[in-house]
């Protein structure tokens, strides 16, 4: 990563840039449409790590690969669901279910840090709403649920 001016020492956005704003503008508020989005992905996860061993030859990768990225895409909405502050508790409970979800695969422990992330989000957005959450261990340690 540099923090170099791009090529042709402009620094301001291109069309396609531009667009990308517009697009994560337009999509700054559908915390039901990131939620069902990484129930999806995450669905998909599971189906294509059900069989890991076959070859998806028109992506050039198997079952476990494939599989891996409907996860990477889970976890980008799981995250796009969790950064903007939750201004109710029906927005709130979306992103407790998320986690929920999330913090009980170990592997996906593992593999990201999205799941810290969305308890941060779920911890503040509760105090910012006056609700009062159990404050026993949520993540659990090296060893696991006790």
């Amino acid at each position: 990563m540099t923090l170099k001016t791009p090529p042709g020492g402009e620094p301001r956005p291109n069309d396609a840039e531009l667009e990308m704003y517009a697009r994560a503008y337009r999509l700054r508020a559908e915390a039901d449409t990131f939620y069902l989005r990484w129930q999806l992905h995450t669905a998909h996860a599971m189906l294509l790590e059900h069989d890991p061993t076959r070859i998806h030859t028109e992506h050039g990768l198997n079952g476990r690969q494939i599989g891996e990225g409907a996860r990477i895409a889970a976890r980008r909405f799981a995250l796009l669901l969790g950064e903007p502050p939750a201004f109710s508790e029906p927005l709130l409970r979306l992103k407790i279910a998320c986690y929920e979800a999330m913090i009980i695969d170990a592997d996906e422990l593992k593999r990201s840090r999205a799941v810290a992330m969305i308890e941060a989000a779920i911890r503040r957005d509760a105090q910012d709403l006056g609700i009062v959450l159990d404050e026993g261990p949520v993540m659990p340690d090296e060893g696991g649920w006790h």
